[in-house]
């Protein structure tokens, strides 16, 4: 089969233009993300991000849309769920957030990957979902890239507090580039709880080092882990070719992205592989 020449043209275009992007340092915005990192006031979460290794963004949705997440992951994926993005329409509508998604571009890339979507559910002085210091992307080699590769953001739907059981994390420790040691991991040495109200997301990156505090007041706390990784690692979760067809049907263009449909190598746009446009062509 030969690949119609406007699309192979377009295929070209689209690999020549990723290809030819112009790396900025880790800590910089791209020229190109500047306007969306501006519309949405996430310049200051930038700064944090690449200083701290994490930052708390709020205003990514309506009390509303906290809530009912809240009350989804009681009935749906208590007290762990993965794989969630087609259990219900919220899961899905969460990682597609343009607030958040902006945020991954900046951290991860264009077209960054959803790599994860994971839920906790935790209750008063309860062990089983205790997690030590550790770093996301700790199966890559140590040192770690100086661009991040995974970015983790954490929708908070109860009061976030060192007592209530919130993330803890060591800020600047993503500036040693590697996990933390077993020593390092027992002495918790400048670890703090990320504190803020519900309504907020919580986002870290891969290198950071982070686990979370035990929960000692009543009652439960429920986060979303929302996972995105650049385009062309591995995510963590993999689904099922027609949950896969599914999910494009139902959330469009930018569920594709996600999963790896739509990038430069124009998978979604046309049926045969780009790799094959280039063999037919014999360039």
């Amino acid at each position: 089969m030969t690949t119609p020449v406007a699309t192979l043209e377009q295929a070209m275009a689209d690999f020549s233009a990723c290809m030819s992007r112009r790396t900025v340092p880790a800590r910089d915005i791209a020229p190109e993300l500047a306007p969306s990192i501006e519309e949405f006031g996430l310049a200051e979460n930038c700064r944090q991000l690449a200083d701290e290794g994490y930052t708390v963004v709020r205003d990514a949705a309506s009390p509303e849309f906290f809530a009912h997440l809240r009350k989804v992951i009681l009935e749906k994926a208590n007290p762990y769920g993965t794989l969630l993005a087609d259990k219900d329409p919220v899961f899905a509508e969460t990682a597609l957030n343009p607030k958040i998604r902006t945020l991954a571009d900046f951290s991860v890339g264009p077209g960054s990957l959803l790599s994860n979507l994971a839920s906790t559910v935790r209750g008063q002085n309860d062990p089983s979902m205790d997690l030590s210091l550790h770093a996301d992307q700790a199966w890559v080699p140590a040192p770690f890239p100086e661009h991040n590769l995974m970015l983790t953001c954490g929708w908070v739907t109860d009061e976030f507090t060192r007592e209530g059981g919130a993330t803890m994390v060591v800020p600047r420790s993503h500036e040693h580039r590697r996990s933390p040691s077993s020593d390092e991991v027992a002495a918790r040495e400048g670890a703090i709880a990320i504190e803020c109200s519900p309504g907020s997301v919580v986002v870290w990156d891969g290198s950071i080092w982070h686990g979370n505090w035990p929960r000692t007041l009543p009652g439960e706390r429920v986060l979303l882990h929302v996972t995105y990784c650049r385009l062309f690692a591995r995510p963590m979760e993999s689904y099922p070719p027609e949950i896969e067809e599914q999910l494009v049907a139902e959330f469009g263009d930018g569920m594709a992205e996600m999963m790896g449909r739509h990038d430069f190598l124009n998978k979604g746009k046309d049926p045969v592989r780009f790799y094959q446009a280039v063999r037919n062509s014999r360039l």
